[in-house]
């Protein structure tokens, strides 16, 4: 490789890395990690910062909530405790939201990456209904989770940028 083709390769790099592109293709290539950790943190009853999702059962009391009384809220945070099958087995704030029944919310969510961000977005008007009461904000994973995510893929992106700059 000549001296002027490892420079304009150096420039396509530089270009490559300031847009976002490499970070950008190999978290879209983990899209299903990334949903699935999501799952798995939804299934713990944690938002994007690490809380308890809220509002809390007990919190979620008419005329705007679902509940019409805190036992009437906790009786449905003991079902969900002791009746229902989950896909992993975590530990969990029984009064703090887990977005589980029957596994249709958590399976419609899914993960899209840009230049500059990445998210956890609905499929459907009724996966976005769900976000929306939750705040579209408290979804996502926590820095905890996008580490491990991060550090997952730091070989993949020095072997893209290696392509770049060589080829």
């Amino acid at each position: 490789m000549t001296l002027t083709a490892l420079i304009r390769n150096a420039e396509m790099l530089q270009s490559a890395m300031d847009r976002g592109i490499f970070l950008q293709v190999v978290l879209n290539d983990r899209r299903e990690e990334i949903i699935a950790s999501q799952r798995e943190q939804l299934l713990e009853g944690k938002d994007s910062d690490g809380n308890d999702m809220r509002p809390y059962y007990s919190e979620d009391l008419k005329p705007n909530g679902w509940f019409h009384s805190k036992e009437s809220a906790m009786r449905y945070a003991m079902w969900k405790k002791t009746g229902i099958s989950y896909p992993v087995n975590v530990q969990r704030n029984t009064d703090a939201p887990n977005l589980y029944i029957n596994g249709m919310f958590h399976n419609d969510l899914e993960a899209r990456a840009g230049s500059t961000s990445v998210g956890v977005y609905p499929k459907t008007s009724y996966a976005a209904g769900i976000m929306a009461k939750y705040g579209m904000n408290k979804f996502g994973l926590t820095s905890e989770r996008w580490r491990k995510v991060l550090d997952d893929c730091k070989d993949r992106i020095i072997q893209l940028m290696k392509q770049e700059l060589y080829e």
